[in-house]
Parts: structure tokens; C-alpha cells; sequence
């Protein structure tokens, strides 16, 4: 418990920065959230592909399984990947955090069509650098 405290302490400031950020005071209607949802979504997805990279690293993915190098880490990112890849939903049914906030952005009526067409169009690691580029996100 006092290890939570010490961290909860250090983090503190970081907070308190981040709470005072001047992007919530852009946040002004359901619009704007839409809108900050429709960008947003590309960094929870981005999340999940770096979870996953960590979980092929840092525990056992493969066959034949082996025991992971280090215990600990591999049941820590484990426990993070059951969260974010099968949460329990206000429903109480198993989906994704990125599931979820694609169901958020339907409720404010913000699209995920963009998204969800570069999601669907990469099939591998090698083709995501030719998909990116032909995808929206490319200025």
C-alpha cells in the first residue's frame, strides 16, 4: 500500500498538469467531442498494437510455449491485455476497450468509418506502411 502512496505522490504534479491541459476547455459540445473522438481513436488502436508488440516480447505467445523470462512482467502486461482485449462492457458482455470506444463514438454521433476502414485494410506488419499511406491520415 505505501508503494501505491509513494507513486500516487510522484505522479502527482503530472496530474495535476495534465487536468489543466487547455484542450478540455476546447471541449464545448457533443460536436467537439465527436470530433476529438474521431482523431482519438487512431491512439487507442496504436494502443492496443503496442500491448500486443509487448505481450509477443515479454511473455509466451508461441509454440511450443516456454516460460517467460521474467514471471512478474509477463503476468502484468497479461493482466493489462485481458483488460483492454476482453472488458466487461455496461452490459456486462466481453469486447475490446477499442470496441468500446468505437460503440462511445456511434453514441455521439461521431464517425469511425475512417478508421475502421484502416483497421479492416491491414492484414499484416508489412503491408500497415502501405495502408497508412493510403489512408486518411496521410497529409
Amino acid at each position: 500500500m505505501k508503494e501505491i502512496q509513494t507513486l500516487e505522490k510522484a505522479i502527482q504534479p503530472l496530474r495535476e498538469t495534465l487536468q489543466k491541459h487547455p484542450l478540455y476547455q476546447s471541449l464545448n459540445s457533443l460536436k467537439d467531442v465527436g470530433v476529438f473522438m474521431e482523431l482519438h481513436v487512431y491512439a487507442v488502436w496504436d494502443f492496443m498494437s503496442l500491448l500486443k508488440s509487448l505481450q509477443q516480447q515479454l511473455t509466451c505467445v508461441s509454440l511450443p510455449w516456454m516460460a517467460p523470462k521474467n514471471p512478474t512482467l509477463s503476468r502484468f502486461i497479461n493482466e493489462i491485455v485481458l483488460g483492454e482485449e476482453s472488458d466487461l462492457n455496461g452490459k456486462g458482455l466481453p469486447k475490446s476497450h477499442f470496441e468500446m470506444y468505437i460503440d462511445a463514438m456511434d453514441e455521439v454521433g461521431a464517425s469511425s468509418k475512417k478508421v475502421q476502414e484502416l483497421v479492416n485494410s491491414v492484414n499484416s506488419m508489412q503491408e500497415i506502411t502501405e495502408c497508412l499511406n493510403n489512408s486518411c491520415l496521410k497529409k
